[in-house]
């Protein structure tokens, strides 16, 4: 996946969305996601089953700039983890249990820190796309609208440098109905209406 566009087109929303921008910070960070499941359908024989993706490991970008209003930033969000689904009891395709999959999100909101200053407890918001990517290029890429909502706290180190832990959900929409990963003609369907991952990740955050 060429994320480039992506990431370009995120900068210039971060870069205008408010007429005061001081401080910018990046935050590297490496992360665990634990995932629910998704309920599917045969639309052939109204068969149901759920798809299961593996809880493993996730990294990503945080950019971050301050807003005029003291503890209040904007925030970037790009995060992807590689994982694989699998159905309860049944197959993608004859002889397929299970696909490799890249998940990515970019997402645009920002933090809030109760304090007023840009280190401790804050809260988190962000909104944007989830991609779903099979590593096999027979079965369809899906783009979904997600929403990310957390909280976690920045340990101040010196003024350009923080350690930050956060616990994040990364909600993704479905269109109940819709097709599900496909490899030829899909006889699979999304039954939900979404599904909920759950991050915990940490950081360090470069302020300049």
């Amino acid at each position: 996946m060429n994320v480039k566009p992506l990431i370009t087109w995120g900068l210039s929303l971060a870069l205008f969305a408010s007429p005061v921008v001081a401080d910018v910070s990046i935050a590297p960070f490496a992360g665990f996601r634990a995932s629910s499941s998704i309920d599917i359908e045969s639309s052939g024989t109204n068969t149901k089953d759920q798809i299961r993706f593996e809880d493993t490991v996730s990294q990503g970008l945080a950019l971050n700039f301050d807003l005029q209003e003291a503890g209040k930033q904007g925030e970037l969000y790009f995060g992807r983890q590689q994982t694989s689904a699998k159905l309860d009891n049944g197959l993608f395709a004859p002889g397929t249990e299970s696909i490799d999959i890249t998940i990515y999100q970019l997402q645009f909101g920002g933090l809030y820190f109760p304090g007023g200053k840009t280190y401790g407890g804050f809260a988190s918001g962000v909104l944007g796309v989830t991609r779903l990517e099979p590593n096999n290029s027979a079965f369809d890429t899906h783009h979904r609208i997600a929403l990310s909502l957390g909280g976690g706290y920045q340990f101040f180190i010196s003024e350009q440098l923080r350690l930050r832990l956060d616990l994040r959900g990364v909600y993704t929409a479905l269109d109940s109905g819709g097709s599900v990963f496909c490899s030829g003609g899909c006889k699979l369907t999304y039954s939900s209406s979404g599904y909920l991952q759950v991050e915990a990740g940490a950081g360090l955050v470069l302020r300049f």
